[in-house]
């Protein structure tokens, strides 16, 4: 593991753990109960597509390697190198917008996406409530993408220790003043945008699909807001019961559904 990729994770636990603890402090929605119980399920299956990524992360080490000698992409061209991390960077954000866009327009692939989406009581660790299957067609067609930027292993590193902070905060039960929202959203998606995207009414949850730059909802007219969404509800509708909040229910719903 390089020094980059030691960040990343520092970073990635680091910024966790605290957004969840300012999420005791300074919460939007009030008085949820048993966050230990639901911060332990959805890291569960986190551990669980562990099994995906880590293999995953080592195969694309070692096919970045090789392609970037045949074909260099955006490190291709004559500009500098700055220019050209910032490019890739970008390129790899637009494909995230675009793979969350089609998992909430085809059928099929909703059915593993919205194991996400079922999520009632949305906090930071929503950001980590992925069935395997997603993550294993993820991992899988991002590989001719970052090909053809010409993406590598450092570039990915550096583009998932900027991402996933930001995707922790705008999944995090976090009360911030508007006028922060506000600004920050100029760049970034923020907790006011994405309680949206989480909402039970489907006209609300098909936008703001942003993971690091909120650009590209506007760009693409899938940008939303509703500034006084107040205690609104969650997840997916007759999807908040106990019985339907389980692994072994979360890991079989698409198949079920």
């Amino acid at each position: 593991m390089n020094p980059l990729q030691t960040t990343s994770y520092a970073v990635t636990v680091s910024l966790g753990l605290l957004f969840w603890a300012l999420e005791g402090l300074l919460p939007f929605f009030k008085g949820r109960r048993r966050r230990g119980k639901h911060a332990s399920l959805n890291l569960s299956i986190a551990g669980l597509n562990l099994l995906v990524l880590l293999p995953s992360g080592i195969l694309m080490a070692l096919v970045l390697h090789e392609a970037n000698s045949l074909w260099p992409g955006i490190r291709g061209l004559d500009i500098p190198p700055l220019a050209q991390t910032a490019l890739v960077l970008a390129g790899i954000d637009l494909w995230m917008y675009a793979w969350h866009r089609m998992n909430h327009k085809n059928d099929f692939l909703w059915r593993f996406h919205s194991v996400h989406h079922s999520d009632p009581d949305l906090d930071v660790t929503t950001a980590w409530r992925f069935h395997i299957m997603k993550i294993l067609f993820s991992e899988t067609l991002r590989y001719p993408v970052f090909i053809l930027l010409g993406a590598g292993i450092g570039d990915l590193v550096l583009y998932t220790m900027l991402m996933t902070p930001v995707i922790e905060f705008h999944h995090s039960n976090i009360r911030i003043p508007s006028g922060a929202d506000r600004l920050l959203r100029v760049i970034i998606p923020t907790p006011l945008m994405h309680r949206l995207h989480h909402s039970t009414i489907r006209a609300e949850h098909d936008s703001n699909y942003g993971s690091m730059l909120s650009i590209w909802d506007r760009m693409f007219g899938s940008f939303q807001l509703k500034e006084n969404i107040g205690q609104m509800p969650l997840g997916l509708i007759n999807e908040s019961g106990p019985g339907q909040q389980r692994l072994t229910a979360l890991l079989t719903r698409p198949f079920r559904n």
